[in-house]
């Protein structure tokens, strides 16, 4: 699973590199300015029970494909207008943020304030079978 501290400090300094204003960074999310409609970093956690491919967790709990899953970013907007995917990707801003997100090889979530659109964008081709 993903160091999430590190993945979201990492995107914040990412999205202040390339001239984005984040307006506030905690432990747990990352808000980066986008007019009206402010865009939210989160970590969303692996939820791996025990090891996958047949590995029995009673002999070798750290055996198997899952145990190293990184774990999903979520892209949640501050807006609920359309309810499509509209609501998140409404901006060049908003498009750069989904960029440097999918950097991180992690699957996506999209969704915007009411999760009444909610989405995933799978991470990089490696990472299939990890688990989630």
């Amino acid at each position: 699973m993903g160091n999430s501290v590190q993945i979201l400090a990492k995107l914040a300094r990412n999205a202040a590199q390339i001239g984005l204003t984040v307006n506030s960074q905690s432990q747990s999310a990352v808000v980066i300015e986008n007019g009206s409609n402010d865009l939210t970093i989160s970590y969303v956690n692996a939820s791996i029970a025990s090891p996958q491919g047949g590995i029995d967790p009673n002999v070798s709990p750290y055996l198997g494909i899952g145990i190293g899953n990184p774990g999903k970013l979520k892209l949640k907007s501050a807006i609920n207008t359309a309810g499509d995917i509209t609501d998140v990707l409404d901006s060049i801003i908003a498009a750069k943020v989904l960029a440097l997100m999918a950097a991180m090889a992690n699957n996506i979530l999209l969704e915007n304030s009411d999760a009444g659109f909610a989405g995933e964008i799978r991470g990089h081709e490696d990472l299939i079978g990890m688990g989630q």
